[in-house]
């Protein structure tokens, strides 16, 4: 297994990843697989994990990023391809018998939920899924307020709040098949403040343990681009 060594050094396999893949990856090593993923995207967290070592499952809304993703299969060992399942679904209902030791939530998963009910619905998808004292870890991008016109009251909390950066909505711009399901990809983007995301974990039996501003690892500051969260089943 590819985790850090007894001196905090990072592996040589790893050397060169980008920041998000060596963040997760030492986050989910520690604890060991099985690993959920929600909100796959194109695989690169899921074969990341799996070329670690660990038994993966990605899952994701889009039907096209699972494609994507699969796509990477061919390239890949037996031994790595064997330990990666792919599936499509909708986050907020997905149910399955297993339950992981870890779950994430890379890409700005929990940033594409319309609504607090949506971002509480995915949250009770980790919480069904997480082992007993699983970890639970995502990254969203972290809005900023833009100052009001002079006399003006927003009608709704958050209103004024817009992300720092353009958002990848790729689900989003994915059209329903007529007959098909409705499925994630259908809704609107809508930021949410830590505190919110906070609030809502804790609502649904997740315990808020550390917040980073980067994936290298700096404290979180509301300035901060990114919120990086590290949570207790």
């Amino acid at each position: 297994m590819a985790g850090n060594d007894a001196r905090g050094r990072t592996p040589l396999s790893l050397v060169g990843q980008d920041p998000d893949l060596l963040f997760y990856t030492r986050q989910a090593t520690g604890p060991g697989g099985p690993v959920l993923v929600l909100g796959s995207a194109n695989g690169r967290v899921v074969w990341t994990l799996a070329q670690a070592g660990l038994s993966v499952l990605g899952v994701d809304p889009s039907e096209r990023m699972v494609q994507a993703a699969e796509e990477v299969r061919g390239a890949e060992s037996v031994e790595v391809s064997g330990r990666v399942r792919l599936l499509h679904a909708d986050l907020r209902s997905l149910r399955l018998a297993e339950r992981f030791r870890v779950v994430l939530a890379p890409h700005h998963a929990l940033g594409l939920m319309a609504t607090l009910e949506d971002l509480e619905a995915l949250l009770a998808t980790v919480r069904h899924h997480l082992e007993p004292d699983g970890l639970f870890v995502y990254d969203v991008l972290n809005p900023h307020e833009e100052p009001s016109a002079p006399g003006h009251e927003d009608d709704e909390p958050g209103a004024a709040v817009t992300p720092r950066r353009p958002v990848f909505t790729f689900h989003l711009r994915e059209r329903k098949r007529p007959g098909a399901p409705s499925g994630i990809h259908r809704l609107k983007f809508k930021p949410f403040s830590s505190e919110e995301l906070e609030a809502a974990m804790k609502s649904s039996g997740l315990t808020p343990r550390e917040r980073y501003g980067s994936f290298e690892g700096k404290p979180f500051d509301p300035a901060d681009a990114h919120h990086i969260g590290v949570v207790d089943g």
